[in-house]
């Protein structure tokens, strides 16, 4: 996989036209609905935002850019076997993929061409399992950037259960990888 810096124009893809006019919401949209298009095979994390029998087609809730740096988004989906291990509990594996998504989804509100636009790489993704989600329950995942400079990104999540009780969270620190515009 080329390394994003190495390319001529990272942003070339029709999601980042007209990026810094979007709206946040319009940004986390554009991304899901991006999502595995640019590729030849789909990814199993495409499974996330484009239905198929049996997949997770995650719903975005509200989006909200507190400040320059800071942003929050609320997702839901119901969770369908193909996720979940042999006692139909949604798998740690599965929720580790979706953390991973979603807290990087909370980055658009706040990005802009060389900073945070392309989402960065994990440097750690630590979950926290209490406990178990069956298969068709409804779940509400909240995210937050909460701190986020020119080279890294401290991200959280919340997974939580119909009731609103927490099943899991989630620390996610990234590392920027966009190229400075100046470059472009």
């Amino acid at each position: 996989m080329p390394n994003p810096k190495d390319t001529p124009n990272p942003y070339g893809h029709p999601v980042y036209k007209n990026w810094v006019r979007q709206s946040p919401e319009e940004r986390v949209k554009g991304l899901m609905k991006a999502h595995g298009t640019a590729a030849d095979e789909p990814r199993f994390s495409d499974l996330l935002y484009h239905p198929t029998e049996g997949s997770l087609p995650v719903n975005l809730v509200s989006v909200t850019k507190t400040s320059p740096t800071t942003a929050s988004a609320i997702f839901t989906f119901t969770i369908p076997a193909y996720y979940t291990n042999g006692w139909l509990n949604m798998h740690g594996a599965a929720q580790t993929l979706i953390y991973d998504n979603l807290t990087t989804l909370a980055l658009a509100p706040i990005s802009k061409p060389g900073f945070w636009m392309l989402g960065g790489v994990s440097r750690v993704l630590d979950v926290k399992f209490l406990r178990p989600a069956g298969v068709g329950e409804k779940v509400t995942v909240e995210v937050e950037v909460v701190h986020v400079g020119r080279a890294a990104a401290s991200l959280r999540g919340v997974m939580k259960d119909g009731k609103g009780r927490v099943l899991s969270t989630c620390e996610h620190d990234k590392s920027n990888i966009d190229p400075e515009v100046a470059k472009l």
